[in-house]
């Protein structure tokens, strides 16, 4: 953990300003939080990676996310698969969603558009308009054809498509989470991530979000 690099000595009557904001008639201290990586909590951009319609398929590589950036890092929050329940499919079982670190850039496949607005397909997206627009070495793709080798694994989970089942509609309201709060995935140069099923096709589609930070 990053330990604070310097302190402030305050002497009554001198030294240096310190910020305060009236509550009640009264002055309080004002501080600012700092993560563990150094930054004030809130102040890097995020950005949101969507994936809408990627049918199933054994050992499909579903998309990948990748920081070819040389200094940038990615602090991922929160990644998440959702099944598709709005066509009708039957007999069906769960399929197998694994999201791996990779140690290659994907190749193939369709590439991200940045503020996409079609209502499928892939796109990054700003949660906020006023962040600086992506950084052009960080890439990311669905149907990935190639690259993307796989790297460590980092959680599985299993998503039943079948529309009338109750757990599938929860998982399609609040997706299957593979990130614990409180523990980021932090993707550094040359390393990305992907979703891949495992060897059983399943029927259905499958959505997919993961949510960033760029420090």
């Amino acid at each position: 953990m990053t330990q604070a690099n310097d302190s402030l000595l305050v002497t009554p009557g001198t030294g240096a300003t310190l910020a305060t904001h009236a509550v009640a008639s009264k002055e309080h201290q004002v501080v600012m939080i700092a993560d563990a990586d150094g930054h004030i909590q809130g102040s890097p951009p995020v950005y949101k990676l969507i994936v809408n319609g990627s049918a199933v398929g054994a050992s499909k590589v579903h998309c990948d996310l990748f920081n070819a950036d040389g200094t940038l890092i990615l602090k991922v929050v929160s990644a998440r698969v959702i099944p598709d329940i709005d066509t009708a499919v039957t007999g069906v079982v769960s399929a197998e969603v694994h999201l791996t670190r990779t140690t290659a850039v994907g190749t193939g496949g369709t590439a991200m558009t940045l503020e996409n607005t079609a209502l499928t397909g892939i796109s990054i997206v700003e949660m906020d308009t006023s962040n600086p627009a992506l950084d052009a070495d960080i890439t990311a793709r669905t149907q990935t054809a190639g690259g993307a080798t796989a790297g460590a694994l980092l959680g599985t989970r299993h998503i039943f498509t079948e529309e009338t089942n109750a757990g599938a509609a929860l998982a399609a309201m609040i997706g299957a989470q593979f990130v614990e709060p409180g523990y980021p995935i932090m993707v550094r140069p040359s390393q990305g991530l992907r979703f891949v099923q495992g060897a059983v096709a399943s029927v259905g589609t499958l959505n997919f979000e993961i949510i960033f930070e760029v420090l």
